[in-house]
C-alpha cells in the first residue's frame, strides 16, 4: 500500500492529527474525539473487506490498478493441409484489448464546528453509517449499470485518456472497439455476434430467456455451473418456471425425492438472496436491477481474473479501499479548514469498472425485442 503522506499505517483513518490530541477534545455527551475516530476506523474497515469479500462481489469482480485491461487472442480458424510442394500460410493471433475508466467519489459527514460542539456520539454513529451507505450503493450501482450496459464508457471518465471501456460481445455499431470473440470449442465467431439479449412480450421470464443464457456462455467455453442475477420484482415469477428447483429450507424437511437446490454461501442481509436454480444455473436476486432485466455468468472463483467484471482501483491500492480524509476538495487553506479537529471529515473512495472477458457475461431484456440499458438503482 503507498503512504500517502505522514498517516498511522494500523489506521484505515487519515485525519491528520494525532490521538493524544483527539483524546482532548468531548462531544456534547462526554464522549472524547478519539472514541468517535475508533469508530470510524472499524466502520470504515468493514466497508473495506465487504468490496473485497462479499460473496456475490467476489464471484463477480476481480480487481487491477493499470488502465489497460489485457490483452486477449483473436478468432482462429483451420490448420493447412500439407502437400509436397505448397508453402504453408503463417499466421500470427490478432490481439484485441481495451481500458477501464476510474472515477474519484466523496462522501462528507458533515461535521462544522457548531455540529460538533452539540453532536452526541449516537448521532456521529449515525453519520457514519450514513456516509458508508452512501459509498456502498455507489459501488453496487455502477457494478450493476456496467452489468446492464451496452455501449462504451467514453474518455470522458477521469484517467481513460482517449481510450474506451466497452460492454461485453456486441454487435460493431454498438461499440467503438468491434470484437470478434475467440473461437471455442469448435465455435467460429463474428463481430456481429451479440450478449445483449432482447425480447418482446409482456416482460415476464421464461425458461427460453434462461436456456439461451446458459447456451450463449457455453458456446464460448464457460462451462457450468452458471449464475444468473435478476431483480427482487420478477422472483415470484422465476420460481413459477417449469423446472426451477427451489432452496432447500431451513424451517422444514424436503419430503423423499424432492429436489433442492443447496445455498453456496450464508445470507448477507443486504438484500441478495439466492432464489433457487434452474439447469445448469443459480439464480440469486440482487438490488438495483430494474424489473425485466437479468445478467448471465460464469463465476471462476473469488476475485479470478477470469469473473466477468474488472474494477480499477486507486494507485497503491490492491483493492478499492475507502479512506476519511479531511477536506477532499482543491483550493482550500489551513485556516479555512477550520479549528475543530474532526471538522470537514469525507469519505473518499476511488474507482471503476468496466468488463474484463467481453465473453463471460450475458445481459437479457425481456419488455421489448429493442436493447435499452437497464437503469440501476
Amino acid at each position: 500500500m503507498a503512504i500517502k503522506g505522514y498517516r498511522d499505517l494500523s489506521s484505515a483513518v487519515n485525519v491528520g492529527v494525532d490521538d493524544s490530541v483527539l483524546s482532548r477534545y468531548q462531544l456534547a455527551d462526554g464522549v472524547t474525539y478519539d472514541q468517535l475516530v475508533a469508530e470510524l476506523r472499524v466502520v470504515v474497515a468493514g466497508l473495506n473487506g465487504e468490496m473485497a469479500r462479499h460473496p456475490l462481489w467476489s464471484s463477480l469482480v476481480s480487481f487491477q490498478q493499470e488502465p489497460n485491461v489485457a490483452q486477449y487472442a483473436g478468432s482462429s480458424t483451420y490448420a493447412d493441409a500439407l502437400t509436397e510442394y505448397s508453402r504453408p500460410e503463417p499466421q500470427h493471433a490478432e490481439m484485441s484489448g481495451h481500458m477501464l475508466p476510474i472515477r474519484p467519489y466523496v462522501a462528507m459527514l458533515g461535521w462544522t464546528w457548531l455540529k460538533l460542539k452539540d453532536m452526541s456520539f449516537a448521532e456521529g454513529q449515525n453519520d457514519i453509517r450514513l456516509a458508508v451507505d452512501r459509498l456502498r450503493n455507489t459501488y453496487r450501482r455502477a457494478i450493476v449499470a456496467r452489468l446492464l450496459q451496452r455501449g462504451d464508457d467514453s474518455g470522458a471518465a477521469k484517467g481513460l485518456g482517449a481510450g474506451y471501456s466497452p460492454g461485453f460481445a456486441t454487435a460493431s455499431g454498438s461499440t467503438n472497439l468491434p470484437f470478434t470473440p475467440p473461437s471455442a470449442n469448435g465455435n467460429i465467431f463474428t463481430s456481429s455476434h451479440e450478449h445483449y439479449n432482447a425480447t418482446a412480450g409482456s416482460g415476464a421470464w421464461t425458461t427460453a430467456q434462461l436456456d439461451a443464457i446458459e447456451a450463449d456462455l457455453r458456446e464460448h467455453g464457460h462451462m457450468p455451473p452458471y449464475r444468473v442475477l435478476v431483480s427482487n420484482a420478477d422472483a415470484a415469477t422465476i420460481a413459477g418456471l417449469t423446472g426451477f428447483v427451489p432452496p432447500a429450507a431451513v424451517t422444514a424437511q424436503p419430503g423423499s425425492g424432492t429436489a433442492i437446490a443447496i445455498p453456496e454461501e450464508a445470507a448477507t442481509g443486504d438484500g441478495y438472496v439466492f432464489l433457487g436454480s434452474y439447469k445448469n444455473s443459480r439464480i440469486y436476486v440482487v438490488p438495483g436491477i430494474p424489473t425485466y432485466y437479468g445478467f448471465g455468468y460464469r463465476s471462476y472463483g473469488a476475485l479470478s481474473p477470469l469473473n466477468p467484471i474488472r474494477i480499477r482501483t486507486e494507485k497503491g491500492y490492491g483493492q478499492p479501499t475507502a479512506r476519511v480524509l479531511r477536506q477532499v476538495t482543491s483550493g482550500v487553506t489551513d485556516a479555512e479548514r477550520g479549528i475543530d479537529p474532526l471538522q470537514d471529515l469525507g469519505l473518499f473512495l476511488e474507482f471503476g469498472v468496466g468488463v474484463g472477458d467481453r465473453t463471460n457475461g450475458v445481459a437479457n431484456y425481456n419488455n421489448n425485442a429493442t436493447w435499452a440499458d437497464g437503469a440501476a438503482s
